[in-house]
């Protein structure tokens, strides 16, 4: 079998077949999941505080007489507790030390930030995606 290692930024990785920050990167179990079946790596989805349930997210416009409909940030950051997130973190490096996990984070404050990259690192994070923006702002 061909060897489908990666090292990008000094993160190896056993190939570059990785899960995004989204539903199916929410829960330790979806990722042990998926690395048992061979993914490469992870980057968790968005861990955040508080955790906010933003709505509506559907739009409705009339421009000129015309009506339309959209949709506006359909799926948030997690609305699963932080230090859950955390533990399950520290589980599934545990299980698969090899399997790279990138910890996505987004809160507001400079104090929020140093915290919670802290508590990300502590748990066993490869890397860090810092979210400025999206998908609350």
């Amino acid at each position: 079998m061909p060897d489908l290692s990666t090292n990008t930024g000094g993160i190896q990785s056993p190939n570059p077949f990785w899960l995004a920050s989204a539903p199916p990167a929410n829960t330790g179990r979806q990722i042990q999941r998926a690395f048992e079946a061979g993914w490469g790596g992870a980057v968790w989805k968005t861990l955040g505080v508080p955790i906010q349930n933003v709505s509506s997210r559907f739009a409705g416009h009339t421009i000129r007489g015309v009506q339309a409909a959209g949709f506006s940030n359909i799926e948030l950051i997690t609305d699963r507790p932080l230090e859950i997130n955390l533990r399950e973190i520290t589980e599934t490096k545990k299980l698969f030390p090899k399997n790279p996990i990138i910890v996505s984070l987004m809160v507001e404050t400079e104090v929020e930030w140093r915290e919670i990259i802290k508590k990300s690192i502590d748990a066993g994070a490869d890397g860090l995606e810092l979210n400025f923006g999206c998908p609350h702002g």
